[in-house]
């Protein structure tokens, strides 16, 4: 597989470890104490996280074999396929709770998610730009 995709979903493993340990300190804290826990992730991780997604924006081009582009096509679509799952995940789950800061962590939760989905996306878009310019589809 492509080294960009590789980064890409070295990425997104950190960010999904954050939001366990993020969904866990609740967890204790609820458990605990009743309340939710005043954690979230420092603004310097939301604004490096926001970095990430606009970095493959400007994106680098690579001259992959076809075989590795046409796995990573796979391997993208799975990604984007979970990513959105636990958007609507949390998007529904947020609708239906009544604590008002349960809902905000929930939303904030789906928004990390929405995220990750347009980083994910944006590699895909860079990919199938490569891809069909390989082909010599034009003009890309």
């Amino acid at each position: 597989s492509r080294a960009d995709t590789r980064s890409l979903l070295a990425n997104l493993a950190e960010w999904e470890k954050g939001h366990y340990d993020f969904l866990k300190q609740h967890k204790v804290s609820l458990g605990e104490t009743g309340k939710w826990a005043d954690a979230a992730l420092p603004v310097e991780e939301m604004e490096k996280a926001g970095g990430i997604i606009l970095e493959k924006r400007v994106g680098t081009a690579v001259e992959p074999p076809l075989g590795e582009m046409s796995s990573d096509f796979s391997v993208l679509r799975m990604a984007l396929a979970i990513e959105t799952d636990f958007r609507n995940f949390y998007n529904n789950a947020a609708r239906t709770m009544d604590d008002p800061e349960g809902r905000r962590v929930l939303e904030m939760l789906s928004e990390w998610e929405s995220g990750h989905q347009e980083y994910i996306d944006e590699q895909y878009r860079v990919l199938q730009r490569e891809f069909m310019s390989e082909m010599g589809f034009e003009p890309f």
